[in-house]
């Protein structure tokens, strides 16, 4: 195996938080966004005069879009690096104090851009029909035809000029401020496990451990370090969907909005899309509850909110009693990977070897893991924290899989590489897949298929239950925040309630404090970032379950398909792609049948 990082090596960017070229590089941008402002200043005009261009008028235009557009792209990319230097010195390291100087003020001038730009993009919205077929026939501005078509959806949303920039301005001390306190409370907690004090990464690595007991020290101690904060979370959460639905009514002065009509259109998909999956799982819910009961068959237990990543009994008695090693991780998934694609395995290693990867453990460090990227050049980067369990293998095999989906892309242009969650989830989940299905082909013993089957059951599981219950959930607390604020004990209740609604007697009791220790609730630019990883899961499986039926021409079946999720909606590349119809629950039908089989192989295994 050659030489492996398990730190990132990001110094061809900057040294660390503390080099003196981030100031330079702050600098630099702000004057370029101020010479951005300047570019853009000629588009207010027209903006509010509300009046469609002359034919004769479009070429004159057209050069101005042209070379704002190409400024901004510029400014952008500097920009996207500095806000992924700073954001991955600070996952590292919760407490880096110059990151945490640097990031709010990265955040303002990112709103500033975002304001500098405004006249553009409210002009690009407004325009005609006809100016736009102009603008996307130019080949520097031909990147900007789906962007353009599926913003101009939102033409009846827009707000005035001014409007439009004070909300971007207040965003950044108001909604982005919030979403700060959280990251930086689960970066700084910690809990005691064991008679140990730890941090939140570490203790939630504990939660996959063989030790019941220390699986349930974990799990309480987590829940409460959180607990001694659930006022503050409580308060994130209202003043985050208190904002995103204020901003929603200010915006419904067409037509009134749902609370859901965002995420849809951030996801690119049809609400008729979004109901056809929730409803249909909801109906096979028992799936995700046979593969818990036959886990705790197999355990001797009856499952509780601390045995949802325990390992199976087998693990330690098959020569991985020490875990896995981070190099044995990547030579496993290197491999499961190389089976379906030698380009992609090789990716595998390149990542490690070149420092792309953070995944050693350090005291400070935030919880959760994600794949993130450079955008000049096109580098991705993986963050995670690795101690050796299966569960950290398929999440370092998860990530990978993101980061394959941005390698793909490399080649196309900057505003054809924006993909939503929905289609971002499909690349990981289908490397985890191929992973697990690496493993068990090479499993010769009853004991590692177990070890197997216990991986695809704990994902029924998380997919179908615990994922679906954190949309009931969200939609429940943001329906209540219609009606007022929300106190941590309602929280606590709406919390168990909709664990209930989908896990039902699958576990002894719930977790009312998930939505305090789950991240994804107090991510502020995102909301309803859950359903994504259902959709995710399922559509993944739907298309690795095309491999034999289209054999040698499968991968560039998929790799076209990634491909194109930037530019296209989730309907459109499935239409294009699978010719099927994601609005229609027989899909999604298709989908969960392939995950009853896997649950019924762990339920014959685990008698």
């Amino acid at each position: 195996m050659p030489n492996l990082q398990q730190t990132w090596d990001n110094s061809r960017f900057f040294t660390g938080s503390d080099d003196p070229q981030i100031a330079a590089t702050a600098r630099r941008l702000k004057a370029e966004i101020d010479a951005l402002a300047t570019l853009c200043a000629p588009f207010v005009e027209p903006v509010e005069a509300a009046a469609p261009l002359a034919p004769d008028q479009f070429e004159g235009w057209l050069a101005q879009v042209r070379a704002a557009h190409q400024q901004r792209t510029a400014t952008s990319k500097q920009l996207g690096n500095l806000r992924t230097f700073i954001s991955s010195v600070l996952s590292v390291d919760s407490r880096d104090a110059s990151a945490s100087e640097w990031k709010p003020t990265l955040q303002q001038l990112g709103a500033e851009l975002s304001q500098a730009t405004k006249a553009l993009d409210i002009f690009l919205l407004r325009a005609s029909d006809e100016f736009i077929q102009a603008l996307v026939a130019d080949p520097v501005l031909a990147e900007l035809s789906f962007s353009l078509r599926h913003q101009r959806q939102l033409n009846d949303q827009l707000l005035s000029l001014a409007e439009e920039k004070l909300i971007t301005g207040l965003a950044v001390n108001g909604l982005q401020g919030w979403g700060n306190l959280y990251t930086e409370l689960s970066g700084t907690l910690q809990c005691t496990v064991g008679g140990e004090s730890v941090g939140l990464a570490k203790a939630f690595n504990l939660l996959s451990s063989p030790d019941r007991t220390i699986r349930s020290e974990a799990w309480h101690g987590v829940n409460a370090a959180w607990e001694s904060r659930a006022e503050t979370v409580a308060a994130i959460l209202n003043a985050i969907n208190g904002w995103r639905l204020e901003e929603t009514r200010r915006r419904s002065h067409h037509r009134t909005l749902h609370y859901l009509d965002k995420s849809c259109h951030q996801s690119r998909i049809d609400r008729a899309t979004l109901d056809a999956m929730m409803e249909t799982t909801y109906q096979r819910r028992a799936i995700g509850q046979r593969a818990l009961k036959a886990m705790g068959q197999v355990l001797d237990i009856q499952p509780a909110p601390w045995d949802l990543f325990a390992p199976p009994p087998t693990s330690q008695s098959e020569g991985q009693s020490e875990g896995y090693t981070f190099a044995e991780a990547i030579d496993l998934i290197a491999s499961a990977f190389s089976q379906f694609n030698p380009a992609m395995g090789d990716f595998a290693v390149m990542m490690a070897e070149k420092g792309w990867i953070d995944a050693q453990p350090t005291p400070n460090r935030a919880t959760g893991a994600y794949c993130t990227s450079f955008a000049e050049p096109k580098e991705p980067r993986i963050f995670m924290t690795f101690e050796g369990s299966m569960n950290n293998v398929l999440t370092l095999a998860h990530e990978l899989g993101h980061a394959w989906h941005n390698w793909v892309m490399q080649d196309l242009p900057r505003y054809k590489t924006f993909y939503p969650m929905t289609l971002a989830e499909t690349a990981s989940i289908f490397g985890e897949t191929l992973v697990r299905d690496a493993l068990f082909e090479q499993a010769s013993t009853p004991e590692q298929k177990l070890s197997i089957a216990w991986e695809e059951g704990s994902a029924a599981s998380t997919f179908l239950l615990n994922i679906p219950s954190r949309f009931t959930f969200e939609q429940k607390l943001v329906e209540a925040r219609q009606r007022g604020f929300v106190i941590a004990g309602s929280l606590k209740t709406t919390m168990r309630d909709s664990w209930q609604h989908w896990y039902e007697d699958s576990l002894t009791h719930y977790d009312e404090m998930f939505w305090a220790s789950k991240l994804h609730f107090s991510i502020a630019e995102l909301g309803f970032y859950n359903y994504p990883y259902l959709f995710g899961y399922l559509f993944s499986l739907g298309i690795y379950a095309q491999k034999d039926r289209y054999g040698s021409a499968f991968n560039d079946l998929y790799t076209n398909l990634l491909r194109d999720t930037g530019s296209m909606t989730a309907e459109e590349v499935v239409q294009r792609h699978l010719q099927q119809d994601i609005r229609q629950p027989q899909f999604w039908q298709a989908s969960l049948d392939i995950v009853d089989r896997a649950v019924s192989r762990l339920e014959s295994l685990a008698l």
